[in-house]
C-alpha cells in the first residue's frame, strides 16, 4: 500500500477498535490525538525504506535512521513487517512511557510527536512539526499517554495487514523463513505470504478501499459531533439485523 492509504487504514482501525469497545476512549480530544498517533504509526514499518515518506520526514537524521533500520531488519518488507517487528514497535512505545525525566516521559512525548507529525504530513495538514509539538503537549495535558503503545501497535498492524493484501506480500515470521510444501500465490516458495486482493501497491482497488475507509472516518466524525444519530458500525449491525 501507499503511504496515504496506510495512514487512512490505521486511523480507521483505531476508530473501529474504539467503536467496538476494545478501546474505551470517551472524550473527543483524546480520541483525536490518539487517532492521529495511530495514523502516523501506520507509516512506521516503512522506516526500513530509505526513500520512503518517513525517511524524508526529518532529513538527514531520518534518512540515517532508515538506512540503519533497513540494515538491521534485512531490508524493505522484512523485519519491520513481521510479528517480531510489531512486538518491537509495541515494546519501544511501552518502554518510552516508563522512562521519566523529572516525572515527564520525554521519550514517549517525542515518539507521540513523531507519529502525530507523520500523520499531519501525510494528510497535508497545516502546522508541520509545530503541530506535532502541539500534539505532544496535548497528549500530556489529556493524560493520554497510556493509550499510545496501543495506538502505535494498531497503526503498525494495519500497515502490515495492508501490505499483506498486495501482490508482494510479507514474511510474517521473519527472521525465520517458513516455506510451503506446495508454493502458491498465497504462500510462496520464498516464504512470503499474501492475500493479494488489492493487486499492486497504488492500484485502483487500493484507492477504492482507501475511499471507503475515508468515508468511514467521516461518518464516525459526524457521529462524534452528534450530526449522525449512530456510529457506522452500529448502523451496519442494525441493517444486518433487519
Amino acid at each position: 500500500m501507499m503511504g496515504y492509504s496506510h495512514s487512512v487504514s490505521a486511523a480507521a482501525t483505531w476508530l473501529a477498535l474504539n467503536e467496538s469497545g476494545l478501546i474505551h476512549i470517551q472524550d473527543t480530544p483524546t480520541l483525536i490525538v490518539t487517532t492521529l498517533v495511530a495514523a502516523g504509526a501506520g507509516m512506521l514499518p516503512d522506516i526500513d525504506h530509505h526513500s520512503g515518506t518517513i525517511a524524508h520526514s526529518i532529513p538527514p537524521v531520518s534518512q540515517w535512521v532508515a538506512r540503519l533500520v533497513s540494515s538491521i531488519s534485512g531490508g524493505h518488507r522484512k523485519g519491520t513487517h513481521s510479528l517480531l517487528g510489531l512486538a518491537v514497535f509495541w515494546y519501544l512505545a511501552y518502554g518510552a512511557n516508563q522512562l521519566l525525566y523529572q516525572g515527564i516521559p520525554l521519550l514517549a512525548l517525542a515518539l507521540t510527536g513523531l507519529a502525530g507529525g507523520l500523520a499531519l504530513r501525510v494528510f497535508k495538514a497545516p502546522g508541520g512539526w509545530l503541530g506535532a509539538i502541539s500534539l505532544s503537549v496535548a497528549t500530556l495535558y489529556l493524560d493520554a499517554l497510556a493509550y499510545m503503545p496501543w495506538a502505535i501497535l494498531a497503526g503498525a498492524t494495519a500497515h502490515i495487514l495492508g501490505d499483506a493484501l498486495t501482490v508482494r506480500g510479507i514474511n510474517p515470521f521473519w527472521p525465520l523463513t517458513v516455506k510451503p510444501a506446495v508454493a502458491s500465490m498465497l504462500w510462496r516458495k520464498s516464504g512470503y505470504m499474501a492475500l493479494p486482493l488489492l493487486g499492486e501497491a497504488g492500484s485502483g482497488r487500493e484507492n477504492l478501499l482507501t475511499s471507503i475507509l475515508t468515508l468511514y472516518i467521516g461518518a464516525y466524525t459526524l457521529a462524534e459531533l452528534g450530526i449522525l444519530s449512530t456510529y457506522p458500525l452500529e448502523g451496519a449491525r442494525a441493517l444486518l439485523s433487519i
